[in-house]
């Protein structure tokens, strides 16, 4: 069988690893995988680069120009590159990883019904919140997004909440629940702690309020009278860094709470893997919800303990592989971090636990057999 993989998260080079995982395990598949030139990304502007090397005999890494690069809606592919490549490679199945509505969805259906008609579509989709809709999208998007779901044979979704909002769009056809990304293990190590009597509390990713980043630097302004040799960590960039570094300097936190600039994603494991707590505090808002948290399974792969808000997906990817506290609850939040940075035995049974989940949840090992077998129920 051949597969057209579409998606802009594998112009991340670390992200590749997924197909490279799948087509070492399924041989009878002939894997194309196309992405944009260039990604306009919310910290990072990224090319594609040289392909060639994560290439295989069954697996294939391709890019193509763009316009409006950067938006997973609007963004699309040059029209005679594409018409080429689907003339040429003629997949039975196109796979697109952007969404029912996406105009890279609409775009590939339409130009297979003309070049390549035995083709059959899935999509993915994270989206776990009822957006207000514009009349400008009632008017043209929800053309797209009806067309696409019409066309479409399966749909994999990254969360309960989103399969939920399908089936209330009457899409009535296959899903599967499934994780987009998993963790790269090449860069998601566990390491041994040094212990030098210092210890850290850690975050990463956008500096938004949504995100519970102050309400973390408030528990933590609780606790740090008592535990002296604890320091917290942001790492990220966001449209609210400034009130966050306001808030800290407000409760004389500076010395005891700092902020790094975002990393390249290889470099995120070398931070995770050095910190003894990993919190994530997200809570939802009217247009906004934590569709995943994949912070935490990098966490997990790093046998690091996590302690999770009951904001969007988060609870259903921890388990009970570590701590949950009520979303935007700071009393609550001060006791789950007071319990683990109080009891070394019990960081050390969470980390242990939390490795488990990621190895029997969500590695690549695990993604690849599930995709396998949906796109083999979709024929």
């Amino acid at each position: 069988m051949k597969v057209l993989v579409v998606g802009h998260a594998y112009i991340a080079s670390i992200n590749r690893e997924k197909w490279r995982v799948f087509a070492k395990k399924f041989s009878d598949i002939k894997l194309k995988i196309l992405i944009p030139k260039k990604w306009s990304a919310t910290l990072f502007n990224i090319n594609a680069g040289d392909l060639s090397e994560y290439n295989s005999d069954n697996c294939e890494f391709i890019s193509i120009n763009t316009f409006k690069s950067g938006n997973e809606v609007l963004y699309g592919y040059n029209f005679f590159a594409l018409i080429k490549l689907l003339k040429k490679f003629k997949p039975d199945l196109i796979h697109v990883e952007q969404g029912d509505n996406a105009f890279s969805y609409f775009q590939l259906i339409f130009l297979s019904k003309i070049f390549c008609r035995k083709a059959k579509f899935i999509f993915f989709t994270w989206v776990n919140w009822k957006n207000k809709w514009s009349l400008k999208y009632k008017l043209f998007w929800k053309f797209i997004e009806k067309f696409n779901l019409k066309n479409s044979s399966g749909a994999i979704v990254g969360n309960i909440d989103a399969a939920k909002i399908l089936r209330e769009k009457k899409f009535t056809k296959p899903l599967e629940t499934l994780l987009q990304l998993g963790v790269n293990e090449k860069y998601f190590i566990p390491a041994r702690k040094i212990n030098n009597n210092k210890f850290k509390i850690g975050f990463i990713g956008r500096l938004i309020k949504e995100k519970g980043i102050l309400d973390l630097v408030r528990a933590f302004n609780y606790l740090k009278k008592f535990h002296f040799n604890w320091e917290l960590m942001f790492v990220g960039d966001g449209k609210n860094k400034m009130d966050l570094i306001n808030y800290i300097n407000k409760l004389n936190l500076s010395s005891n709470v700092k902020i790094l600039d975002p990393v390249d994603h290889t470099q995120v494991g070398s931070l995770l893997s050095s910190f003894d707590i990993f919190v994530l505090p997200s809570y939802d808002t009217e247009f906004w919800r934590e569709q995943f948290g994949h912070v935490l399974i990098e966490a997990m792969a790093c046998k690091v303990p996590v302690i999770g808000s009951t904001g969007g997906e988060i609870p259903k990817v921890i388990g009970d592989s570590g701590l949950i506290f009520e979303q935007k609850n700071i009393n609550d939040l001060v006791e789950k971090l007071k319990n683990l940075m109080d009891n070394k035995i019990l960081r050390e049974k969470l980390s242990l636990k939390g490795y488990d989940r990621f190895k029997n949840n969500f590695s690549y090992e695990i993604i690849a057999k599930k995709t396998y077998a949906f796109w083999k129920s979709i024929f």
